[in-house]
């Protein structure tokens, strides 16, 4: 059984992935849950309170577990990378998605402007997937399975960029197929940097 706490974050997680940060109104989605306002206040003082909680609990340990095979791998590297290429395609699997764009991407671009508590751990969420992306590929090159013509670093966050950038591209268009092309393009590109 969910309790409270966890309710209203995962409830105004979907709220803020459905409307923006900016957007939502916490009182209203608790009132909608039947929970008091109260209640909200209790567990989190204020909106931004619940923001980070939502980027701290739901949104850090989602998209860091993402990279997480690759950047403890030992072996196959070309092989664990293709997977987690390919297990992008499961946050744009439906229109619905694709309408809605990715979490993380919508949150990129709309709050760091506006609050430094939330361009911090949007920060560290996005540097963290860059290190882990890179340590992949340091490893790779270092087991000898990927050519050693490639900056690991500047390769991570080419990943991240094209990964993210696809997604926005995909919800301005309205489109799956042009996510489907960046993944494409990124696993054939993976295949370049294998020995």
């Amino acid at each position: 059984m969910t309790d409270t706490r966890t309710e209203i974050l995962h409830k105004n997680y979907e709220a803020i992935h459905r409307n923006g940060f900016q957007g939502v109104r916490a009182d209203k989605v608790v009132a909608e849950m039947g929970i008091t306002k109260g209640a909200l206040y209790h567990y989190f003082p204020n909106k931004f309170d619940l923001g980070y909680a939502i980027l701290d609990e739901l949104l850090a340990p989602h998209y860091l577990k993402i990279w997480e095979s690759f950047e403890r791998a030992e072996k196959n590297f070309g092989v664990v990378l293709l997977g987690v290429l390919e297990s992008y395609r499961d946050f744009a699997k439906t229109d619905e998605e694709i309408k809605l764009g990715c979490p993380l991407t919508n949150l990129t671009q709309e709050m760091p402007p506006l609050d430094e508590g939330f361009r911090k751990r949007l920060h560290r969420i996005t540097h963290q997937m860059q290190l882990q992306v890179e340590t992949g590929l340091k490893n790779a090159q270092l087991a000898g399975e990927f050519k050693l013509d490639f900056n690991p670093t500047q390769t991570a966050f080419f990943y991240l960029s094209a990964i993210e950038g696809g997604f926005s591209v995909a919800k301005a268009m309205q489109s799956r197929a042009a996510f489907e092309m960046v993944i494409a393009q990124l696993k054939q590109f993976s295949e370049g940097l294998k020995v």
